[in-house]
């Protein structure tokens, strides 16, 4: 008897598959009537990339790497969630990339920005986690984001207007959620204290089901100056430019959002009005 399939993701198709491409379409909208550019990147990202932005420092336990099957560089006798492991396992130059917005940062490095950018990408992401549930919880997983770079205060007003728009899609779709702050060591990985500071300065907020999981199914991240500094990225007086992200989570969506039974989603629903 053959051993059942297994997957990383779940297999879609018919209006399952419809409605996973509604969500995204739907997101993607909301970019492009902000004057979106919508962009695509690799799934593999390189590593000294994630290393200039300290992803390694704040999350070795999660990232993965791209390496021949058999390697003599790789040493398999430290523990999978040591930081020494996880320095050996990016021995092969490349990883599998943890998130879309570090593309961006590189992309852009050493870039002086005459005007603020917005860029949107779906992409595949990967990570390490300790455990999987289909639609919840996966090792890979599709990721639509929603980048911006420019002035403090209108990253800072600009993404305020897409957490706006992607909790009206939410409660459209049926799902009843809140924003709430949340800890995260994204671009804070050496400092003491970074989940009070985080709460305290509004870094972070994830778009919350109710209910007992209180499932994460997008997040607002606001930077300051972190990655245009790591990434030499500026505005035309030469300073740091700021950004933020805004990260749907398509599987997680797809997953809550689907009705029951055959029905396929409206497509021409679009294009409707972000309002500011």
């Amino acid at each position: 008897m053959s051993p059942p399939y297994r997957q990383s993701t779940p297999v879609r198709s018919g209006p399952e598959l419809a409605w996973h491409e509604y969500i995204d379409m739907r997101v993607r909208a909301v970019a492009l009537l902000l004057g979106a550019r919508e962009t695509q990147y690799s799934a593999l990202i390189a590593a000294d990339v994630l290393e200039q932005a300290e992803y390694p420092e704040a999350f070795p336990h999660l990232l993965l790497a791209a390496a021949p099957y058999h390697s003599s560089r790789l040493d398999t006798s430290q523990p999978r969630c040591s930081p020494r492991a996880a320095s050996k396992r990016a021995e092969s130059g490349w990883c599998l990339s943890p998130a879309v917005c570090y593309h961006v940062y590189a992309h852009l490095a050493g870039s002086a920005l005459s005007e603020p950018i917005v860029l949107t990408a779906r992409g595949t992401c990967f990570r390490d986690e300790s455990h999987c549930a289909p639609g919840i919880r996966q090792v890979e997983f599709a990721m639509r984001e929603i980048v911006l770079l420019g002035p403090a205060r209108w990253a800072l007003e600009t993404a305020d207007v897409i957490a706006h728009a992607i909790e009206s899609l939410a409660r459209e779709l049926g799902l009843d959620g809140e924003w709430r702050a949340a800890t995260d060591p994204f671009f804070l990985p050496a400092a003491r204290g970074k989940a009070a500071l985080q709460r305290l300065t509004g870094a972070k907020h994830e778009y919350q089901l109710r209910g007992d999981t209180a499932l994460a199914i997008a997040s607002v991240n606001r930077h300051g100056t972190f990655f245009g500094r790591r990434f030499q990225i500026t505005a035309a007086d030469g300073e740091p430019i700021h950004s933020a992200c805004i990260a749907v989570g398509l599987d997680r969506w797809s997953h809550a959002a689907r009705p029951a039974g055959e029905e396929e989603p409206d497509a021409s629903q679009a294009g409707q009005e972000v309002r500011r």
